[in-house]
């Protein structure tokens, strides 16, 4: 998207909802077409990843380099202009959700998380000051399954039976509890929303943060996105997977009664929509004492996740009282 006013190349601004161009700061806002609509999912069946061999060499709008990033939006090498790529065979993302969490916000929760961080080195509630972020959307496959299982089992109902037993050479009553068992069958009926499968290997994403919003070209424009790697067809069977367990619980609590036994569980997809949908995220690394550390915050919840640093120095000296403590309370108690 080009400035109106420049012609410069404009930005997506995350959190901020528009584009801006670079050049003479010329801002415009994003508008949604409307409500993000799932596609049925034997449209997005059959469209394997883009590989290697097939990537195509895209020329810079600014500098005109020849370049061949295999990512969908990335920065020219040459002079950082934003880039995205034309697509192929592959399925075109129908949603996304925008960044409603800037970049300042994004660092002020990881000094957050860090603060929260016990026998971490140095001061981690300063890690933003060594820390840098890049905006980036994830691919994630999100489907809805509507599901009808016919299930056998069977139902076990409490009851109780007075019986006389011997003690003591007295003759006593008890009450026992019995179990009737019966045949039980049935069909449940459930609809499963929002069912999140990583696109990539990474598997960052395992719910859906926001709203989704159609998805617009614009967006991707100086934001990373990668391509999505896991295929459809096998991010709808993962999908499947995922909610079997939700549907044998229900097909159990169908059957009633004190306990339950499941046999068999068949079953159908009367209905199963699905889209391509890209997550937010600021991703990128802090140091510690040298050392190189990831993370990620949640471009929409401001959620952080990351590996973290330990210090040796703070993990022994607790070690070293608790050891003095426990030799002083042994020497008083000898």
């Amino acid at each position: 998207m080009l400035c109106d006013l420049c012609g410069g190349v404009t930005e997506y601004v995350p959190g901020a909802d528009g584009m801006r161009c670079p050049y003479c700061q010329d801002f415009q806002p994003l508008l949604t077409t409307g409500p993000a609509v799932r596609r049925p999912v034997e449209t997005l069946r059959g469209h394997l990843p883009v590989t290697p061999a097939e990537e195509q060499r895209v020329v810079c709008p600014r500098c005109a380099t020849a370049s061949t990033p295999s990512l969908l939006s990335s920065r020219c090498p040459a002079c950082a202009t934003p880039i995205v790529r034309e697509l192929g065979g592959e399925v075109r993302p129908g949603a996304l959700v925008p960044f409603a969490i800037d970049r300042s916000r994004a660092l002020k929760a990881l000094d957050d998380w860090a603060a929260t961080l016990w026998f971490a080195p140095g001061s981690p509630a300063r890690m933003s000051e060594t820390a840098s972020v890049t905006a980036t959307f994830v691919p994630a496959w999100v489907f809805d399954l509507e599901t009808v299982s016919r299930y056998t089992g069977r139902r076990g109902d409490h009851y109780y039976q007075v019986e006389t037993y011997e003690s003591g050479g007295e003759t006593r009553t008890r009450s026992v509890r019995r179990t009737r068992w019966s045949r039980a069958s049935g069909t449940v009926a459930r609809r499963f929303a929002d069912v999140v499968v990583p696109a990539t290997e990474q598997r960052r994403p395992v719910t859906l943060p926001g709203k989704p919003v159609p998805f617009q070209a614009e967006y991707l424009s100086g934001v990373a996105t990668p391509r999505y790697t896991v295929p459809p067809d096998e991010a709808l069977h993962q999908a499947k997977t995922s909610v079997a367990r939700r549907v044998r619980a229900a097909c159990r609590a169908d059957i009633g009664g004190d306990e339950r036994r499941l046999h068999s569980v068949d079953t159908r997809y009367p209905s199963m929509d699905g889209d391509l949908v890209l997550l937010p995220y600021w991703t990128g690394d802090y140091l510690v004492e040298g050392k190189t550390w990831r993370f990620t915050v949640d471009g929409a919840t401001g959620e952080v996740r990351g590996r973290r640093p330990y210090s040796a120095v703070k993990l022994t000296v607790p070690l070293v009282v608790l050891a003095l403590l426990v030799a002083a309370l042994l020497l008083v108690i000898l």
